[in-house]
C-alpha cells in the first residue's frame, strides 16, 4: 500500500485476527492535515472508494480484488495526521471460520451460563502468539474467577497471583468505577505460556472478563 511522501510508517502487528478476520496493520504519521492526507489517498487509490466518519476518524475503504479489503483510518495529530492502514484477508476469514467459531464457543462454554463474547482478537508478532477475549455476564467476580482458574488450569497454567482492587487503598479506589472495588487481576504461567485475566463489575452491574494469553513459539522448538 503506497503512502504519501511525507508519511513515516511504523509497524503495529505482523499478523492479527479481529473477530475471525485475519489482517495486517501498519501505522503512519504525516505532516499534512487529515484533509490533505485523505485527498492524497483519493487521488492514488483506485475507485470506488467508500468513505465514513467513525468516532471522529475518517475511514476510507476499498476492495482489492476478491480476496482482500483495505481500510485507511485518518485522525488529527497536532497539525498533522495519525493513520492506520489495515489489509483484511477475506478468503482467510472464510477458510478459518469454523476454527474461529470453535475457539470462541470453547471459551464461552468454559464460563458461566449466559456469558457473551464481546470481542476476540489474535496476533502473531516476533514469535509470540497472543489471544485477547472480552466477555460479560451477570455472575459474581468470584464465580468468574473460579471458572477462569479451572479453564486455564486444565490447559496447564498455574495461578501465580490473585490481586484484588480493594488492596490498592482508598486513593486508588476513588478513581475506579462503581463496583470495581471487588474486581481482581489473576496472573497465570505455564510452559511457554502466560495469561492475565482482569475481572471487574461495570457501571451497568454486569461483570466483564478480559483475558489475554501469550504463547512463546520458541519454547516449543
Amino acid at each position: 500500500m503506497p503512502l504519501p511522501t511525507d508519511a513515516q510508517p511504523y509497524p503495529i502487528g505482523e499478523q492479527l485476527g479481529v473477530n475471525g478476520m485475519p489482517m495486517r496493520l501498519r501505522g503512519f504519521t504525516a505532516d499534512s492535515s487529515p484533509e490533505r492526507t485523505a485527498a492524497w489517498f483519493r487521488d492514488h487509490l483506485p475507485r470506488p472508494l467508500v468513505e465514513n466518519k467513525v468516532k471522529g476518524r475518517l475511514v476510507l475503504g476499498r476492495a482489492s480484488g476478491t480476496s482482500h479489503y483495505i481500510t485507511i483510518q485518518l485522525s488529527p495529530s497536532g497539525s498533522g495526521t495519525q493513520g492506520i492502514v489495515a489489509v483484511t484477508d477475506l478468503r482467510g476469514a472464510a477458510a478459518n471460520y469454523a476454527a474461529t467459531r470453535a475457539a470462541n464457543e470453547k471459551i464461552v462454554a468454559a464460563m458461566p451460563s449466559g456469558t457473551k463474547l464481546l470481542n476476540a482478537m489474535t496476533s502473531n508478532d516476533a514469535g509470540r502468539n497472543s489471544t485477547f477475549f472480552v466477555l460479560v455476564n451477570t455472575y459474581s467476580e468470584e464465580a468468574n474467577a473460579e471458572r477462569v482458574k479451572r479453564m486455564l488450569g486444565a490447559e496447564g497454567l498455574e495461578l501465580e497471583s490473585d490481586a484484588r482492587s480493594a488492596e490498592a487503598g482508598g486513593a486508588a479506589l476513588a478513581g475506579l468505577p462503581r463496583g470495581a472495588a471487588n474486581g481482581r487481576t489473576l496472573s497465570f504461567r505455564g510452559k511457554g505460556r502466560e495469561a492475565i485475566a482482569v475481572i471487574s463489575r461495570m457501571p451497568d452491574n454486569r461483570v466483564s472478563i478480559v483475558l489475554n494469553t501469550i504463547t512463546s513459539i520458541d519454547s516449543f522448538k
